[in-house]
């Protein structure tokens, strides 16, 4: 199991043998420490033997070798949520790793790690497999970003091999997100007007000019009206009348121009108010979807806070807070599956009178199977 620790000397309140802050203490007598808990666990694995660690501008990056020869990466945002682990390294006869590895001084984009007779250099990231700037945020790497160089030479790198006055994009350093796009709706307190507010969740670093501009499209032209303010990265608004927006909805197109790149989103517009029913995780979904507030078990158009959490943590949240006991698994037999999977398999556990589905990811699966 790897774990993130707050060892401050503020959260060491008690002489801890495993977390020692300056000294530690020869000896303890028992019962006069308290467990420290961790600020959250990342990563599971049954044959972990050697971590490297490092922050790479908002992340943690995990590079973690187990005891049949893999180096698997890890990133983690700065809310501890870690991103898809990937691995980067197998060996073919799967020797562990030795608990030592480091990483290239000299360049810093290089991992130097040791399996029984061989010292293997293995890179951090391969950015340059990335052929767009989609493919290049989708893989969610923060080494990762899109290079837009004064020649129009275009491609996905490493920060330091993207040249000054170059922009360089990358992911957002706020937290991971499952879109580069996102909407939000908002209606003013008269009912009059509706605000259609778009956010890319990209960074920009460098230092020349960077352009960033928004079109939104309907089948009868442009949506917004006159008073609309202009773009400011990473945010564009539109305000229209809410006359405009009929009981069916409204399909809106938006064009993006970011720096070199266009983007084009296709979004239909909802009446929050008339997404109602029955407080199920999956209306919580459709109500967020659809750009809308959820809060109160209730679809809303209330605005969303700026640091509002994701889709699926705001509908999972809601979903806990229903009359439902929480589930409890004590055991699946077989505990252990071949890649291709076993029927008839037998789980036990306390409150699964409810459970409909269950849906099982693996240590190196990104998406859950049901």
């Amino acid at each position: 199991m790897l774990a993130i620790y707050n060892i401050s000397s503020t959260q060491l309140k008690n002489d801890d043998p495993d977390f020692c802050y300056e000294a530690c203490p020869k000896s303890l007598p028992k019962g006069t420490t308290s467990d420290l808990q961790p600020e959250a666990v990342v990563f599971k694995y049954s044959s972990m033997t050697s971590v490297l660690a490092l922050r790479h501008n908002s992340w943690l990056v995990f590079f973690i070798g187990t005891g049949d020869g893999q180096l698997i990466k890890l990133a983690v945002d700065k809310a501890y949520k870690p991103a898809c682990p990937r691995v980067l390294y197998k060996s073919d006869d799967d020797h562990r790793v030795f608990p030592k590895m480091h990483l290239d001084p000299v360049d810093r984009k290089h991992v130097y790690m040791a399996l029984r007779n061989q010292m293997m250099r293995v890179p951090v990231a391969q950015c340059i497999e990335h052929k767009s700037l989609k493919d290049c945020w989708s893989a969610q790497d923060p080494f990762c970003g899109w290079c837009e160089s004064e020649n129009n030479k275009l491609r996905c790198s490493f920060q330091d091999d993207c040249l000054q006055p170059s922009a360089w994009i990358s992911i957002s350093e706020d937290s991971q997100q499952q879109n580069m796009v996102s909407y939000q709706v908002e209606k003013s307190s008269s009912g009059e007007k509706i605000t259609l507010t778009v956010k890319v969740h990209l960074n920009v670093h460098g230092t020349g000019s960077f352009t960033f501009a928004c079109n939104f499209l309907t089948r009868s032209g442009n949506l917004c009206d006159k008073t609309s303010p202009a773009p400011a990265f990473p945010r564009c608004s539109c305000l229209f009348s809410s006359e405009q927006l009929p009981a069916e909805g409204l399909d809106v197109t938006v064009k993006i121009r970011v720096g070199k790149q266009n983007l084009a989103e296709k979004l239909m517009l909802t009446n929050c108010s008339e997404i109602s029913g029955p407080p199920t995780s999956a209306l919580c979904s459709q109500c967020m979807t659809a750009g809308c507030s959820w809060s109160n078990d209730a679809c809303s158009w209330t605005p969303r806070s700026a640091n509002s959490d994701p889709i699926q943590d705001v509908c999972r949240l809601s979903q806990s807070g229903m009359n439902y006991s929480d589930s409890v698994i004590v055991s699946i037999v077989p505990s252990v599956l071949s890649f291709h999977g076993r029927n008839h398999a037998l789980m036990t556990g306390k409150n699964l009178h409810h459970v409909t589905r269950v849906r099982i990811q693996g240590h190196m699966d990104c998406s859950l199977k049901e």
